[in-house]
């Protein structure tokens, strides 16, 4: 059997069954490339940090299948591509014919359904280009892996909450993804703060905003960070997919 190149969205997302990531995380003018083979999706990704990469979906023999004939037959030559993105279960499919760097195991999923309130919404105030230096220490201390970048790309909504000595203890941001869907990243709170709700309660508000007027709010989490697992199902996300991602060593 031979791998079927895909050229739009539509095509990508009939391929993937209606895969919500695809659905939420690739922008509808995707024109390729990408393949796929049995189960298998093989699709050209941008990440939320614009980094050029693969996502790569579906059982691990339909994507061993898939990627030998990808790379068999040098579509994936000059792309430049920089990192993969795999289906957890099926990441050593694709290691056998890419040569794979560092990475980690990270999550993504996705709300539909605004969240109620929780009581420490009440201390969020909206943050500004001026408090990049806070949050910028913020994220440095408490969240240095992180993917937020303050303010370097439009649109970013910005909460916090201030202790009573008006220092930053929360923060987090609220902006459109590649695909132009909502995402949050950056929720952080000051590791003197925490088990006081500031982190759910920043979750929650920009959580809210976001369903209310784009109807969905996406995130990623890393793996280990069980902590906002618990806070992130318990407002509603849903459709975990469960990620390796790797980088793409020179020569693959």
């Amino acid at each position: 059997m031979r791998a079927r190149e895909l050229t739009s969205h539509a095509d990508l997302l009939a391929a993937s069954g209606n895969d919500a990531f695809v659905r939420y995380d690739i922008p509808r003018d995707f024109g390729g490339p990408a393949w796929t083979l049995g189960g298998a999706v093989l699709a050209l990704r941008r990440t939320h940090t614009r980094r050029l990469g693969l996502a790569v979906l579906g059982p691990p023999p339909d994507v061993e299948a898939l990627a030998a004939q990808v790379v068999a037959d040098g579509s994936l030559t000059g792309l430049g591509l920089r990192h993969v993105t795999v289906e957890r279960g099926s990441l050593h499919a694709v290691a056998e014919h890419l040569p794979l760097g560092t990475g980690n195991e990270w999550e993504w999923m996705y709300a539909a359904t605004a969240p109620a309130r929780v009581p420490a919404e009440d201390r969020l105030v909206p943050l500004g280009e001026a408090d990049l230096p806070e949050i910028a220490e913020l994220l440095a201390q408490a969240n240095p892996r992180t993917d937020a970048r303050p303010f370097q790309y439009p649109h970013q909504r910005w909460v916090g909450v201030r202790d009573d000595a008006g220092r930053l203890a929360a923060c987090g941001v609220s902006e459109p993804n590649v695909a132009g869907h909502p995402t949050l990243s950056g929720i952080t709170v000051r590791p003197s703060q925490r088990g006081r709700g500031l982190g759910l309660a920043v979750t929650a508000h920009l959580t809210r905003a976001a369903v209310r007027a784009s109807g969905v709010c996406t995130l990623g989490m890393y793996s280990d960070n069980d902590v906002a697992r618990r806070v992130y199902h318990g407002l509603g996300y849903t459709g975990d997919h469960l990620w390796s991602s790797r980088r793409v060593l020179p020569g693959g």
